[in-house]
């Protein structure tokens, strides 16, 4: 059994070089969280003060909250306004390709299923929602429908642009996310030149997994989109499937999604946590990609330090 990887996610430069120490394989960053400029100048630093590679994660078909979302709470029972100019304090800012996706009684998940919401009424520039469980809207968040009602063949321009303007660090690679075919891996390679996860996070017959597979230099299993999209027991159940044949991808696969979510915001995982994580070791999973543990968590440090205790073959 090699080493088991831990890529690490960060939205705060000054922690690399202490993530870094800490025992993290790889580093992440979520472009659709950062302006362009913002990401090139984040890169730059990178180069000068991390060793370690990085992951670009790239939006690929992903349906996400505009960048310009104002942050509020939401409570169950409310209603609120969805559309691409909203002009409500309360309202929450898609796409019109989002938009044009929405009819009375679609259910809307947003930040991986922790906000739920259901359409009421749609018109030509808006939809009104009911708040089924509330929480905190925040901007870039990613929102799903069920079932994801995008099979993108190739890569957005903005995707593209932040490819060109990367690919000339050694250092980088890609993460691509839900990805449905291998020529949407096949082009990103091809233009970039560099290694690609792709990410998956929609159901799909494990025949089409072992064909992005086969085009892919990793998997990451992302279940927070996967749970938005299937349901716990749907969820479930497509784990345990993806486990049992796991060997027949013949690449390395790393689970993300709510690995250590209990560190979030205490400095030591759940029972539950740690035994799920050897468990997810055991059953052939080269690591796990941390999220919010380590994004946005108050105990970055000690999560790193917990899932090397738990993997560690000594």
């Amino acid at each position: 059994m090699g080493a088991f990887s831990i890529v690490v996610t960060i939205s705060d430069k000054k922690l690399l070089k202490s993530v870094e120490m800490a025992g993290a394989s790889a580093i992440r960053i979520n472009s659709s969280h950062v302006t362009l400029e913002d990401l090139q100048k984040f890169v730059s630093y990178y180069e000068e003060n991390c060793s370690l590679p990085l992951y670009i994660d790239l939006q690929g078909a992903k349906l996400r909250l505009s960048r310009s979302q104002r942050v509020i709470e939401l409570k169950a029972g409310e209603q609120v306004i969805l559309g691409s100019k909203c002009s409500e304090l309360r309202g929450i800012l898609i796409d019109p390709r989002s938009l044009s996706y929405l009819s009375p009684g679609i259910k809307v998940s947003i930040e991986d299923g922790r906000i739920e919401l259901q359409v009421l009424k749609t018109e030509a520039d808006c939809a009104r929602a009911m708040v089924l469980r509330g929480g905190t809207i925040r901007p870039s968040k990613g929102m799903n429908i069920s079932p994801h009602p995008i099979n993108q063949i190739e890569l957005s321009s903005r995707d593209i642009e932040i490819v060109l303007t990367t690919k000339k660090y050694d250092f980088i690679r890609y993460a691509l996310s839900f990805v449905s075919s291998p020529s949407e891996v096949i082009e990103l390679k091809d233009l970039s030149g560099r290694a690609v996860a792709s990410k998956i996070e929609r159901e799909l017959p494990f025949s089409k997994i072992e064909e992005i597979s086969a085009s892919s230099d990793e998997l990451w299993l992302c279940r927070g989109d996967l749970g938005a999209q299937l349901g716990p027991r749907g969820l479930v159940d497509f784990y345990d499937y993806f486990s049992a044949n796991i060997n027949d991808l013949y690449k390395p696969v790393l689970m993300a999604g709510e690995v250590l979510e209990h560190m979030v915001e205490h400095p030591f995982a759940t029972r539950s946590e740690l035994c799920h994580l050897k468990d997810v070791q055991r059953k052939g999973f080269s690591g796990v990609v941390l999220s919010n543990e380590t994004a946005y968590g108050s105990f970055p440090i000690e999560t790193i330090k917990t899932v090397l205790e738990v993997t560690s073959d000594e």
